[in-house]
């Protein structure tokens, strides 16, 4: 008796480690990578009082002249085609800042992305957004001046720390005098 139960019981784990094949579909990566670079949400825009002060990405907004946008998680530099969906018209714009707080909102865009879009009066919009190209840092903004984020000194005493972390490694080799 206690010989059959024994057996018994090695036939049932036998059949539960066995396994079964089966077949799992995955889907394509053109398609996940299509849906990837699409989104759609709302769209909002804005303008003072964030005109003429710097961005996330460190650049002054001009929300008049230049064609970017605000998002929560692209790159900076990131080009985006964003398109109104209630009239089809179509903007494309650079991330350089990060936004909207909103819930619900997945970008906001310039006053004058805004406009080439036709949503300023009415504010909020549906739309939909495809990624043009992945961020790269440029060495000019959109209005052509060059872009130097540390140019007010900003990140000077960051590097005399960093001078003093060297100097403390090396044994005092490079130490400021």
């Amino acid at each position: 008796m206690y010989r059959c139960t024994l057996c018994l019981c090695m036939l049932v784990l036998l059949a539960a480690c066995s396994g079964k094949n089966v077949p799992v579909s995955r889907p394509s990566r053109a398609n996940t990578a299509a849906r990837a670079s699409e989104f759609e949400g709302l769209a909002s825009y804005y303008a003072e009082p964030y005109h003429g002060r710097r961005t996330a990405s460190g650049e002054v907004f001009d929300t008049y002249k230049a064609m970017t946008a605000a998002h929560r998680t692209l790159p900076f530099h990131t080009v985006v085609r964003v398109q109104n969906t209630s009239n089809g018209k179509e903007v494309e714009v650079r991330i350089n800042d990060r936004g909207p707080f909103i819930a619900g909102r997945i970008i906001d865009l310039s006053v004058c992305a805004a406009r080439a879009i036709d949503m300023v009066r009415p504010g909020v919009v549906l739309v939909k957004l495809q990624i043009i190209s992945q961020g790269t840092v440029p060495r000019r903004t959109a209005l052509g001046t060059p872009l130097n984020a540390g140019a007010d000194g900003a990140l000077e005493p960051l590097r005399a720390e960093n001078d003093l972390v060297v100097s403390l490694d090396r044994g005092d080799e490079r130490a400021p005098q």
